[in-house]
């Protein structure tokens, strides 16, 4: 839907401007889309926008993507998770940018990162700008999840976490100030300001689970959900590339945090069962070739045996967090939309709904935590601390 000018917010309206001096627009004029409606998606939040104007004297066209939240209680709620993507822009990205372009010399290994136009963390004027790239886009949330794009994502994620190996290991100092701005996470690190809502979904799913010794395991970490939630991190043609977008959540873990979230948010019981272990072959070796490019040794600093580990010990954040939302991202658009806004903003009492696609998340659920629990990984770590 396209917004014309005479309706878009005054701020939005000054964040557009911003843009084009920063970008030394002139004369410009615009176009912007406050929705995805070429895809099913309900993240809020989100302008697309196409300036067109000229910069000496030639015309140009500029699409960006523009973060940026209307309600102020919004951006009270997501004000340190731009303060984080900020910090990922200003302190990290520079240090990853340099690995790859003084050390690697592979294109296939190399990453491709977003193209920041604007990051602010003025008080209350909280915005992220990114270029839009053309033929790339967001992958509808009902799109069945298929080796192709999996194997991207899993590639992608292991090209991702090796940048912060090798930092660690040749700018120690610099990634000594990269574990303090990123020690805690931004969902969870304020134990007294999580909604009740985000328990009330994890038993949601918990309490369609078939298998009652499942549900009964899931059932005793449900009163310690705080706890764990503290401690984790938190995309027709076969696809060649993609791009990491957002970088908010972003936390100094380990790399099996997103590996279980892309996982289990994302997959059904048949395709976890084909293709796991080969995804997670796929991840070590694709690690391994990034780090052996810098001349830094996956053995050393990330060894096979400590990976499997991981995948043990912490594969239960991304189980924990598919479960909080699980409920939300098999809903129909409307439906989402007003969990979603439970989900994220401090309020109390619970919020229930029957779904249109409730048989989709009983399913999902059942699927996600029928296979966590056949690969023998634990949750005991958690529950006796």
């Amino acid at each position: 839907m396209c917004t014309r000018r005479s309706s878009v917010s005054k701020d939005l309206l000054k964040i557009i401007h911003k843009i084009a001096e920063v970008k030394n627009v002139k004369d410009i004029q615009f176009n912007s889309f406050s929705d995805f409606s070429d895809i099913d998606s309900f993240a809020s939040g989100l302008y697309k926008v196409i300036i067109k104007g000229k910069r000496d004297g030639i015309k140009i066209r500029i699409k960006i993507l523009i973060k940026w939240h209307t309600k102020v209680a919004d951006r009270l709620c997501f004000r340190e998770a731009y303060r984080r993507e900020y910090m990922f822009v200003t302190k990290v990205l520079p240090i990853f940018l340099h690995i790859q372009r003084t050390y690697m010399t592979n294109e296939g290994l190399k990453v491709k990162f977003p193209n920041y136009v604007l990051a602010s963390i003025d008080y209350n004027e909280e915005v992220i700008v990114v270029h839009i790239l053309q033929n790339y886009k967001l992958l509808n949330r009902f799109y069945k999840m298929d080796f192709a794009h999996a194997s991207l994502v899993i590639r992608s994620l292991a090209k991702l976490h090796a940048f912060s190996f090798i930092a660690a290991k040749l700018f120690p100092r610099d990634f000594e100030e990269i574990k303090r701005l990123f020690d805690n996470d931004v969902q969870y690190s304020d134990l007294n300001n999580i909604p009740n809502s985000l328990e009330w979904y994890f038993n949601a799913s918990v309490s369609i689970i078939f298998d009652s010794e499942i549900r009964l395991k899931l059932q005793h970490i449900s009163n310690k959900i705080s706890l764990i939630l503290n401690r984790c991190t938190a995309p027709g043609d076969k696809p060649v590339d993609l791009v990491f977008v957002d970088y908010q959540m972003a936390r100094l873990a380990s790399p099996v945090t997103d590996i279980s979230y892309f996982f289990f948010m994302t997959s059904d019981y048949e395709f976890l069962k084909h293709n796991y272990d080969h995804l997670l072959y796929i991840y070590y070796a694709t690690l391994s070739a990034s780090l052996h490019e810098c001349k830094v040794n996956a053995e050393e600093v990330f060894p096979r045996r400590i990976f499997e580990e991981h995948l043990k010990k912490y594969s239960i954040l991304g189980l924990i967090e598919a479960l909080i939302s699980m409920k939300i991202i098999t809903a129909e658009s409307d439906e989402a939309h007003k969990m979603t806004e439970m989900k994220h903003q401090s309020c109390n009492g619970l919020h229930q709904f029957e779904t249109q696609n409730q048989s989709l998340f009983v399913n999902r659920v059942n699927g996600i935590a029928n296979f966590y629990f056949e690969r023998n990984y634990s949750i005991d770590h958690f529950v006796s601390e």
